[in-house]
């Protein structure tokens, strides 16, 4: 699909955005040349007054768009937070209802970062099961009617990077996990790292033994397909010596829970338990593509968590990279493991100047923050409020959860140095940073647990159903701020 930016575009749509009370501007009658004066007399007998979700469709008397649709937003100042990306998810959905190859959107400069992107999302497709209709219509562009100067130039830049790797990160999560096992995951890295020349390493489960990944080889050794660690690298511009930022991501390709099996109902969709490392992919593959300054490091720490008679018993006993034993005490807090010895290595052996992971990791977060809030922990406040910030400058919301040192004692083994799983501590999420923050030691980190936001079950204008692509944003513009 198209993103561009034009004064006088030609379009099937042409959507035009009004708050309650609003009326025609001077650009937008030149804009609809001789349909203005139907457009006015809709406002004039108030069959249109701007209300929240109020449309409507008028044909025009030719020109450059064989129709206008006329948006209502509501009162201004009173809208919820993301009311404008989910506008725009809406917009694409009326556009592919109508049929139309070709839309144009008349929008403010201060709302064309979070209308675009709710566009983009709301414009991916997942087909890769259906069958093919000859007859389907596509969305082939979107043209944005807003001022043309150097901030617009970039963000439409930057939307379009953002489609190609958001289609990237979310395409895989929705393959089933049939299609998409440990290996194909590596694969699909290596495609990647090849297209955008990345430095690639990648470590197998005989490689992961040799180097003490303990916790990451418990998890994938009941699979046929033992786990693996993939390094992606880029270097473009720069003279450092250490990442700017090591993105880590969780890559369970298939989580059935182990022997503490997972109940229908909740195991259905476990193919989106590698959404972490699948958000790394498309993030190394965004910086690519912007050809960002910098030296980044993405991090997939990639597992299936299969039943079989070699898969780990709650009750065995691993060791970390970082020397650390942990009891496996509930072989469904998998997460946390592949993470730990990726976090450990990432550390000792890259020397990062800060660390991100974001994980699926607890179904616990939803308790606390719903399914369109991110879970945010770490050991350095800075960090935390720096990614939040970034968050919020993408349209993409988190919440700061406390992980304060009494937690931490919880996390303590009875028989070994640690536990994964704690009974009876209720903080479900806050113990899953907890345990991650033992296998980091001096390095700014911060844990994202995407357990609410990466998978849609109940689908809105730009989640669909399945994959988010959640973080993926906030990623790319951490490494824009940090480029150098």
């Amino acid at each position: 699909m198209k993103l561009t930016l034009s004064a006088a575009p030609k379009a099937d749509l042409l959507f035009l955005l009004f708050f309650k009370g609003a009326k025609l501007s001077p650009a937008e009658k030149k804009l609809l040349g001789g349909t203005a004066k139907s457009v006015e007399a809709r406002f004039s007998n108030k069959e249109f007054e701007g209300e929240e979700g109020q449309m409507i469709t008028l044909f025009t008397d030719g020109g450059a768009f064989k129709r206008v649709v006329l948006v209502g937003r509501g009162e201004k100042g009173k809208l919820i937070p993301q009311a404008t990306e989910k506008l725009g998810g809406q917009l694409v959905a009326v556009a592919k209802k109508a049929k139309a190859s070709r839309i144009a959107v008349n929008v403010a400069t201060e709302d064309f970062s979070e209308l675009g992107y709710g566009m983009v999302l709301g414009a991916y497709e997942f087909n890769h099961y259906k069958k093919a209709d000859p007859k389907a219509s596509k969305l082939e562009e979107i043209s944005f009617v807003t001022e043309d100067n150097k901030s617009t130039k970039e963000t439409l830049k930057h939307l379009d990077v953002f489609m190609r790797a958001s289609d990237t990160t979310r395409s895989l999560v929705n393959l089933c996990a049939g299609d998409l096992n440990t290996q194909n995951l590596v694969d699909e890295a290596k495609k990647i790292a090849k297209k955008y020349k990345l430095k690639i390493t990648i470590f197998d489960e005989a490689k992961l033994k040799k180097l003490g990944c303990g916790a990451l080889v418990g998890v994938g050794q009941g699979a046929t397909i033992g786990a693996r660690m993939v390094l992606l690298e880029y270097r473009s511009k720069t003279t450092a010596k250490e990442p700017q930022i090591a993105f880590i991501g969780k890559g369970i390709v298939f989580d059935s829970g182990g022997m503490n099996l997972k109940p229908t109902g909740y195991i259905e969709t476990m193919k989106e338990d590698m959404a972490g490392s699948s958000t790394v992919l498309g993030t190394l593959q965004a910086i690519s593509e912007l050809k960002l300054p910098g030296y980044f490091l993405g991090v997939m720490a990639i597992a299936e968590n299969a039943i079989s008679d070699r898969a780990q018993h709650p009750g065995d006993v691993v060791r970390a990279y970082n020397g650390k034993t942990i009891e496996i005490t509930n072989t469904d807090a998998e997460g946390r493991l592949v993470l730990a010895d990726a976090l450990a290595y990432t550390e000792k052996n890259f020397k990062p100047k800060r660390m991100v992971d974001i994980a699926t990791l607890t179904g616990a977060v939803t308790v606390a923050l719903g399914y369109n809030i991110t879970g945010v922990m770490g050991n350095d406040e800075k960090w935390t409020n720096e990614i939040m910030d970034a968050g919020k400058a993408k349209h993409e919301r988190y919440w700061p959860l406390p992980l304060d040192e009494d937690f931490m004692k919880f996390t303590k083994g009875e028989f070994t140095d640690l536990k994964n799983d704690a009974k009876g501590v209720r903080a479900g999420t806050i113990m899953g940073a907890a345990f991650l923050k033992e296998f980091v030691e001096k390095t700014p980190w911060v844990h994202l647990d995407i357990g609410g936001t990466g998978w849609a079950e109940k689908p809105d204008s730009t989640t669909h159903y399945g994959a988010t692509g959640v973080g993926l944003r906030t990623f790319i513009e951490l490494a824009v701020r940090y480029g150098k």
